[in-house]
């Protein structure tokens, strides 16, 4: 880690950051729970779907329960859909995109702000704004070789792979070794079909076997 502000620290020591979410509020609750049993301390709830505003306040109020747990909101693109979920309690914002005014808000706010960026110029300009976290989307196409090229120039900026990164000791080990802070997933920890049979044990199998090979690769 460069300097690392509080919430770097956070985000660094969760490892992994699972993205999630489901209509059904029921199953949505216990996701998170299981979640957190199985060590996750950082994760984000996405928008897709008009179920998710009236999920996430249940999410929030069980969070509160969960002492050490950071819970944010994803697939925000602009000022306005950030604002009614900064409402509901979101710790963070997370966005698919490069958005500089969804940058400038959250500055203004002092809210973190985890932008998704595909290029140098891209992270750069995150960074400009505010930005101490970048998610390098979409990660199996921009590969490891993108984090060592972008801290090649950018030596500062923290990145976080999304889309594509596999809880196996070969993606995990490959992604810590070329140096991102943590690394986010989603269908890989919270399969679908598990999720409709309603087998959130093995969910939480998976998830605990993710954060454990993480600390043991770190």
């Amino acid at each position: 880690m460069r300097n690392p502000t509080p919430f770097i620290k956070r985000m660094y020591s969760a490892g992994v950051m699972p993205i999630f979410f489901t209509p059904d509020e029921s199953k949505c609750l216990k996701m998170l729970e299981v979640a957190y049993e199985g060590g996750i301390r950082v994760i984000e709830m996405v928008d897709r779907g008009a179920e998710a505003r009236t999920i996430f306040p249940a999410l929030r109020k069980a969070a509160d329960q969960m002492s050490g747990l950071s819970l944010g909101v994803g697939t925000i693109y602009e000022p306005k859909q950030a604002e009614v979920f900064l409402d509901m309690g979101a710790e963070f914002i997370v966005a698919p995109v490069m958005n500089p005014k969804l940058g400038e808000f959250c500055r203004n706010l002092d809210i973190p702000w985890i932008p998704g960026c595909g290029t140098v110029s891209e992270v750069y300009f995150a960074q400009e704004l505010g930005a101490e976290l970048v998610k390098i989307y979409p990660a199996n196409i921009l590969s490891t070789e993108f984090v060592k090229a972008v801290h090649a120039v950018l030596p500062k900026i923290e990145l976080i792979p999304t889309g594509g990164v596999e809880p196996t000791a070969e993606s995990l080990n490959s992604w810590f070794k070329a140096g991102v802070c943590c690394v986010g997933m989603g269908s890989q920890l919270f399969r679908k079909d598990l999720i409709q049979a309603g087998d959130f044990n093995q969910i939480k199998e998976k998830i605990k076997f993710t954060v454990d090979l993480i600390d043991s690769i770190r």
